[in-house]
C-alpha cells in the first residue's frame, strides 16, 4: 500500500470517527429532553419572582424547574433560602391547593403538578411516596433522566441502595451527569463500599464541592 493511499484511508477513518462522535453527542443531548418546557418555565417564573420574590409557590416552581434541568445547586439554593424562613406548615398550605384533587395521581399527566406532588413528598420526608411519583413521572416522560435521579436520591433516604444505584445507572445511560455519580457515591458510602464511593465522588467532584460548601436549611416544623 502506497503512503498516499494509507494517508487517504487514515483521513477517511478520522472523518468517520468525527461524524460518529457528533451524531452520538447530538443523540445524547436530544435524548435527555423532557416533554415539559422547563427552561421556558424558568424564564417566566423568574420574571414573576422579580415582582414578588417571597412568593412560596413561585420559589417552589423555580426549584422544581431547576431540578428538572439538572441545575441541582440552584434548586438547593432556592430551597435553602425560602425553606429557612417558611415553615413546612406554610409550605403545605401554599402548595396543597394545586394538588387538592389528586387522590389518584396516575389519572393525570400534568408533569408540572406531578413534580409539585413528588417534591412536596420529599420536603415532607415521605420518601416512599416520592419514589412512586418520580417513577410515574419517568414512565410518562421517559427522556427525563432527572426523574430517575430524584427517585434514586429518595430511595437512598430509606436505604434502598441497590435500587438507587440501578436508577442512577439508568440515568447515566441516558446522559452523563454528576448528580447520578453523587447519588451513587453516597449509596456506596452508606453501604460500606468506600472505594467505589470515592470513585463516584471523583466523577461528581464539581457538584460535590458546590453542595458541600454550604449547609442547607430544613423546613421548620
Amino acid at each position: 500500500m502506497s503512503k498516499e493511499v494509507e494517508l487517504f484511508l487514515k483521513k477517511k477513518v478520522l472523518i468517520i470517527l468525527i461524524i460518529v462522535f457528533i451524531v452520538t453527542a447530538f443523540s445524547i443531548n436530544t435524548a435527555a429532553d423532557s416533554k415539559f418546557p422547563w427552561e421556558e418555565l424558568i424564564n417566566t417564573t423568574q420574571k414573576q419572582l422579580n415582582q414578588n420574590k417571597n412568593d412560596i409557590v413561585l420559589n417552589y416552581t423555580m426549584a422544581v424547574a431547576y431540578a428538572n434541568t439538572g441545575e441541582i445547586k440552584k434548586a438547593y439554593d432556592i430551597i435553602d433560602v425560602f425553606g429557612s424562613s417558611v415553615s413546612r406548615k406554610d409550605f403545605n398550605a401554599a402548595v396543597s391547593p394545586y394538588l387538592a384533587e389528586w387522590e389518584n395521581y396516575k389519572s393525570y399527566d400534568d408533569l408540572l403538578l406531578l413534580n409539585y406532588a413528588a417534591f412536596r413528598e420529599v420536603i415532607n420526608k415521605n420518601y416512599r411516596e416520592a419514589v412512586s411519583l418520580f417513577e410515574y413521572i419517568f414512565e410518562i416522560d421517559p427522556n427525563n433522566l432527572w426523574a430517575l435521579n430524584h427517585a434514586a436520591a429518595a430511595l437512598v433516604e430509606f436505604e434502598e441502595y441497590e435500587k438507587a444505584l440501578n436508577y442512577a445507572d439508568q440515568a447515566l445511560s441516558i446522559q452523563e451527569n454528576e448528580y447520578s455519580h453523587l447519588i451513587k457515591g453516597y449509596a456506596y458510602y452508606e453501604n460500606g463500599n468506600y472505594f467505589r464511593a470515592a470513585l463516584e465522588a471523583a466523577s461528581a467532584r464539581n457538584l460535590f464541592r458546590a453542595l458541600a460548601s454550604e449547609e442547607y436549611q430544613d423546613f421548620a416544623e
